[in-house]
């Protein structure tokens, strides 16, 4: 490209005006210092209710599901179970394991 060909791109430049660079800086640093103070207390709370309320749709559409589809399984209690497997001292078969824990369906 030829020396008359050049295109000034000086206007451009935001540090030109110096004020106005200062505070375009300063409110950058500034944003990011606000961000930066958030301890991690505060940051489980900001992302605490979120997850809260994402768990208990989820644990809500598994268990309409499992309704729905009326799994026998949900009819069992397995933690009474295993309970009382603990307090015997039993060692259940593996078949009624999976049974009372819901892992003999076939999907």
């Amino acid at each position: 490209m030829s020396e008359e060909g050049r295109i000034d791109f000086g206007p451009l430049d935001p540090s030109r005006d110096r004020e106005r660079w200062e505070v375009m800086v300063g409110a950058v640093v500034a944003g990011g210092l606000a961000r930066r103070r958030l301890t991690v207390g505060a940051q489980l709370r900001a992302w605490g209710v979120p997850s809260l309320a994402m768990a208990a749709a989820l644990a809500l559409v598994v268990w309409l599901a499992g309704w729905w589809r009326g799994d026998p399984v949900a009819t069992v209690e397995p933690t009474r179970v295993v309970t009382e497997w603990a307090m015997q001292d039993e060692i259940p078969a593996t078949e009624r394991i999976l049974e009372v824990l819901g892992g003999d369906h076939a999907r």
